[in-house]
């Protein structure tokens, strides 16, 4: 029997992402979310319009999206109630978040340059996504949030990831994400059985464009609107 309930939050699971930006001032910030989501070359991203983030993104429009595996939850929850918002926001300190200029040390984590934007890279996450934010919409009935559109023009993974023989498709087997449900970190189980889907003529097409882009083009898929 169903319950008709009014729960706090609706997290009902998506990855952990570590998204990093650029401070007015040039220093690297860092901040954990998990309402993202892909479709294509495209990204998704839910942010509070009174993060550092948020704002990082709207002055420079690029950013990385660092999706760091399930054995990286500690340094992920050590930037928990941190912000790169100095004066921290009233609403924000009433919640007992706290001013941390560094970020990428508190976390633990190595900042590496970027090849197409000004963000730098966690070195430590097996999926790294650089992108420029293409809209922003106003996003929520009763938050103040904003919704990112974000292109991802250029893409590193971890070797290990990778299926046996290939250098382009990544193995969901292999690939451990860090996952968040209810604001509690969780890692993905063992495959419950084969999908359809994963087998259907609409992924063999999506393979088949993707293999005759990188023939015809000497720019990787999603370099367009690049910015430096």
């Amino acid at each position: 029997m169903h319950k008709t309930i009014d729960p706090t939050i609706l997290y009902f699971g998506t990855p952990v992402a570590l998204i990093s930006t650029v401070n007015e001032d040039g220093s690297a910030n860092l901040a954990p979310m998990s309402s993202v989501w892909w479709l294509g070359w495209s990204c998704m991203l839910g942010l509070g319009q009174m993060s550092q983030t948020a704002q990082n993104l709207m002055r420079t429009r690029e950013c990385v999206v660092n999706l760091p595996s399930s054995t990286m939850a500690g340094a992920v929850d050590r930037l928990a109630m941190t912000t790169g918002k100095n004066p921290v926001p009233d609403k924000k300190l009433a919640w007992g978040y706290r001013y941390e200029a560094d970020k990428f040390a508190r976390a633990g984590l190595t900042a590496v340059p970027s090849v197409t934007v000004a963000s730098p890279r966690v070195v430590e996450c097996p999926v790294q996504m650089e992108g420029v934010i293409h809209e922003r919409h106003a996003f929520g009935k009763n938050v103040s949030a904003c919704a990112f559109e974000v292109h991802i023009q250029k893409l590193h993974v971890d070797e290990s990831l990778l299926e046996a023989g290939s250098d382009r498709h990544i193995d969901p087997v292999r690939w451990r994400p860090l996952l968040m449900s209810f604001c509690r970190f969780f890692e993905v189980g063992a495959e419950v059985q084969p999908s359809t889907l994963a087998e259907s003529g609409f992924m063999q097409s999506a393979r088949s464009l993707v293999a005759a882009t990188a023939k015809t083009s000497a720019a990787p898929l999603g370099t367009e609107g690049a910015s430096a």
